[in-house]
Parts: C-alpha cells; sequence; structure tokens
C-alpha cells in the first residue's frame, strides 16, 4: 500500500475527479463530512480508468480504498518496451492503481504518487 484514504462511512463518497495537466494529475476524491482527499502524480505517462461494472476481482481486492503500487506490471514493462523516445520524461515509472466504490478503478503510470503533506 502506498496511501490509504481516511476513514469515513461509504455513504460519505461522493464522487473522484480525475485532473491532469501537462505531465501532472490529481485524483480529488469528493466525501460529504469531510474535506475532499488529492492524491497528485508526477511524470504521468499511462491513465486508465475502469467503470465498476468492468473492474476484476484483482482491481478490486487489493486496492479498495486505497492506492497501491502494483507489482511486477505487465501493463507497465509492456509500455517501457514500446517507448522509444530517446529522452525519457522519466527516471523510473510505476504502476498505480485505487479503486473507489461505486466509481470504479484508476489506474496510473507516473514517476511518483504523493499527498500534499509529504511525498510517498
Amino acid at each position: 500500500m502506498i496511501i490509504k484514504l481516511p476513514k469515513f462511512d461509504t455513504g460519505q463518497y461522493e464522487s473522484c475527479d480525475f485532473l491532469m495537466r501537462g505531465n501532472q494529475a490529481q485524483l480529488v476524491i469528493k466525501f460529504s463530512e469531510i474535506p475532499n482527499f488529492i492524491i497528485n502524480f508526477d511524470r504521468v505517462r499511462w491513465h486508465q480508468f475502469t467503470a465498476l461494472p468492468n473492474c476484476t476481482v484483482e482491481m478490486i481486492r487489493d486496492s479498495y480504498s486505497k492506492l497501491i503500487e502494483v507489482d511486477n506490471s505487465l501493463e507497465l514493462k509492456q509500455f517501457l518496451v514500446q517507448d522509444r523516445s530517446i529522452r525519457k520524461a522519466y527516471s523510473n515509472l510505476r504502476h498505480y492503481r485505487i479503486f473507489l466504490d461505486e466509481t470504479g478503478c484508476h489506474e496510473v503510470f507516473a514517476q511518483l504518487a504523493f499527498i500534499d503533506d509529504g511525498l510517498i
């Protein structure tokens, strides 16, 4: 686990927004009675959202309401092989995943993930 969401009742979760500007992104998770929780991603190279009905058990199992780093990601390995850019915009990419109930699963290839109070 990389980042765990604050404790909340499932009924307090409202929605989320994935915002991207350049190679920076934010996942803004909105709650009804607690402040928004923001996960920042640096040097993003890829993002995928899978809606709840299409999520697999693997997507949900380890990343339910927490950001994880996917170990030995085949998708990341394939991406790195296909990235033929001479000047890479990253030094090390990681495959991050988070599943948000009633929404679905966000996956990101990025160099870093962090919350505003410090790097992770």
